[in-house]
């Protein structure tokens, strides 16, 4: 049988096309913070440049302000086009446009004509409260909050330079201020929502896409497979055909033989293919908190009975650990626990475990995690099979696919949880898979 293509973890996908998503909109906004410093600096030159009021120390201000704006500005369209922008960056990029949307107005303050009655008497602030809601676009809330905060403080400290430097041209009052502060608040706090609103959308539509590639993958991983299944039935058939025709011949056994071992091979197809769709239906429901305790047992007692020979023990204090999120639900945590305690039983296809152990317990003693924890004395994990901690596909059994594991980490991560898997000093196999607790 064809083995199974590699596949990105769950979420991955997802989270892949939000940093896009966000590197998108950082690329827009830097290429309209590009634009706005370009006619802050047209105006400047407009209207005299070094000539103008202030002359050469106005130019020492607003020439570099202009000038490293834009430079950073192109910068950062090139490093969005390229993907670098994390959360870090984007935050960054918020409090550059901040810092540039202030820094150009010191030179209307310190330098102006007796016209001048103040600065909320002009239209540049305008500019603080177009730099706050253009945050939404980065698809990054804490971005979003930063640059409301920085703009309402870069504010207020030129308000009062304002006042110290130009009290007597000064024609608002407290009530203006209050009200530019409010609409400031008020347009960063709609670019929160819509930034969160987005950012969900994105997601949701990330992971239906996430969920139709892996579909698409199976669909012909599962349609490979059907044409190695149809070349099995046609084996049996003929060999079925050879026994009614030849029913006492000395060939009878090692027909019968062949037939029985296509059968095999058929039954390990269905028990994959089922394996693999278990996973997914988990996978594509929500998550929803779980009675881990009863779940845990149910499983353990199905399993037991397929492994008379292996001594599972269910151990760990499961009457106070009583729930636990999982997506998918019971079947969903059903899938994960049955699916760790076979490959426990199964060992390398060769030599399984005798005795496998699972425990269940709070993380660390906090109540926000709940630790999984099956641990057998069998072989071990082959090299190969992992990646660090993680599963990374490959089987050791005859009949085995090496999706199981994948499957069921990727359930984990899903669910908001993680899955390590070790073979300790000691020997045997441990795996750890750490889940939301459940309200």
């Amino acid at each position: 049988m064809p083995e199974a293509p590699p596949r990105a973890l769950p979420g991955q996908l997802a989270q892949r096309v939000l940093l896009d998503a966000s590197n998108d909109g950082e690329a827009l906004v830097s290429g309209v913070r590009i634009v706005f410093l370009g006619l802050v600096l047209a105006r400047y030159l407009a209207l005299g440049g070094v000539h103008a009021e202030g002359g050469v120390p106005a130019a020492w201000v607003e020439l570099p302000v202009l000038g490293i704006g834009i430079l950073l500005s192109v910068a950062s369209v090139g490093a969005a086009r390229r993907r670098w922008f994390d959360e870090r960056l984007l935050v960054a990029s918020t409090l550059l446009d901040a810092v540039l949307a202030h820094a150009s107005l010191l030179s209307t303050l310190a330098w102006h004509g007796p016209q001048y009655t103040g600065l909320l008497r002009m239209p540049d602030p305008a500019a603080a409260i177009a730099v706050v809601f253009a945050s939404a676009l980065r698809l990054c809330p804490r971005a979003a909050w930063v640059g409301t905060v920085t703009n309402l403080a870069l504010m207020g400290g030129l308000v009062a330079l304002d006042f110290r430097l130009n009290a007597a041209f000064i024609t608002y009052g407290v009530s203006e201020l209050v009200l530019l502060f409010l609409f400031i608040a008020s347009v960063g706090a709609v670019a929160s929502l819509v930034c969160h609103t987005a950012r969900r959308m994105v997601l949701t539509m990330a992971g239906t896409r996430e969920r139709a590639q892996r579909t698409r993958r199976h669909l012909d991983l599962l349609l490979r497979e059907h044409h190695d299944a149809r070349t099995l039935l046609s084996s049996a058939r003929l060999r079925a055909d050879l026994l009614v025709r030849q029913p006492e011949g000395r060939a009878t056994e090692r027909h019968a033989r062949a037939i029985a071992e296509d059968l095999g091979e058929l039954a390990a197809f269905v028990s994959r293919v089922k394996s693999r769709a278990m996973g997914e239906l988990a996978m594509s429901d929500d998550a929803s908190a779980v009675d881990v305790g009863t779940t845990l047992h149910q499983a353990a007692e199905q399993v037991q009975l397929r492994f008379a020979h292996v001594h599972i023990v269910v151990e760990g204090p499961l009457a106070r650990v009583s729930r636990a999120r999982v997506v998918g639900g019971a079947p969903g945590l059903a899938h994960v626990v049955t699916n760790l305690l076979v490959n426990a039983c199964e060992g390398d296809g060769q030599l399984g475990a005798r005795t496998v152990h699972v425990s269940v317990e709070h993380e660390g003693g906090r109540r926000s995690h709940v630790l999984l924890r099956v641990t057998d004395d069998g072989p071990g994990f082959r090299a190969g099979l992992l990646e660090g901690t993680r599963p990374r596909g490959g089987t050791t059994k005859r009949d085995g696919s090496g999706m199981g594991l994948l499957l069921v980490n990727g359930l984990v991560e899903a669910s908001g949880g993680s899955l390590r898997a070790s073979s300790p000093p000691g020997g045997g196999a441990r795996v750890e898979v750490l889940l939301p607790a459940g309200a």
